[in-house]
């Protein structure tokens, strides 16, 4: 299998490879162990075998990090590898920050997870002039008998019944497909309608409250919802099964499930656990 963005296989690995740590060896799973130059060895057979261009690897012992390191290139045709600190698109780990950003506001009584979100609103969200190019347009909800029931929770556990993006659909348009709450559906446009709804409680943009709530207090200083230029001189290309990279998209507006510019150094730190409380 061939992977186009490495941090997504960085943030799978992560989660398969959750081992303790016993002296210097790290425990896997069923309890036997493997030392830190045994998994580097293995890991690297392994992006080989899966011809993985590029790849970062955190793994954890008790929530804290006890092994990160990377592997192949940032860029394969120009040989230039890739580093903890090389800028990376975060995809669908987006999700992962903004629901740490939410958890904050219930914490602060901003919002409650069992809320209907429209009811936070003065008017209805099909009414407000939108001022993106296009993830806060809601005009399509106009005859929609079903929106109005989707609450944080269903946004964030994937259950708003609203489709992952209205540009998948045949028509392009955005719709509830099913029952809110009723069941799982996988969706981006869920997590967007969460995002719009506290940008506009608020008054402030998710960048701006991401900053506040998350990547500041974490330390998290080359992290965004938006690309920023001083990554120009270090940031991980997406590869095709040619092993070509593809162009860096610089022009994505913040958005909640998909838009997070960060680095395997940045990522691990959100999961400290002294930031969550435990």
């Amino acid at each position: 299998m061939r992977y186009t963005y490495p941090f997504l296989f960085t943030f799978l690995s992560a989660i398969l490879l959750h081992f303790t740590c016993l002296a210097q060896d790290i425990e896997r799973l069923d309890g036997s162990t493997i030392s830190p130059e045994a998994l580097t060895e293995k890991v690297k057979s392994l992006t080989e075998a899966g011809e993985v261009h590029g790849l970062a690897l955190a793994v954890f012992n008790n929530d804290e990090a006890v092994y990160t390191k990377t592997f192949g290139y940032r860029d394969l045709a120009k040989g230039w590898p890739l580093n903890l600190n090389t800028n990376m698109y975060g995809a669908s780990l987006s999700k992962a920050v903004f629901a740490v950003l939410v958890m904050k506001l219930v914490e602060e009584e901003v919002l409650d997870l069992d809320t209907p979100l429209q009811s936070y609103l003065p008017k209805k969200i099909y009414e407000y002039e939108p001022q993106t190019r296009w993830h806060d347009h809601y005009g399509d909800l106009k005859d929609d008998s079903l929106y109005h029931k989707i609450t944080a929770r269903m946004a964030l556990a994937h259950t708003s019944g609203f489709p992952n993006w209205r540009f998948y659909e045949e028509d392009k348009k955005l719709r509830v497909k099913q029952e809110p709450g009723s069941g799982y559906l996988y969706s981006g446009e869920g997590m967007v309608y969460l995002q719009v709804v506290i940008e506009k409680m608020t008054g402030r943009g998710l960048e701006e409250l991401a900053q506040e709530k998350v990547f500041e207090p974490l330390g998290m200083e080359n992290s965004a919802y938006q690309w920023e230029d001083r990554w120009k001189a270090e940031f991980a290309r997406g590869h095709n099964t040619k092993g070509e990279g593809y162009g860096k998209d610089i022009d994505n507006e913040p958005r909640a499930p998909s838009t997070l510019e960060t680095t395997a150094s940045d990522y691990v730190l959100l999961w400290r656990p002294s930031y969550r409380g435990s």
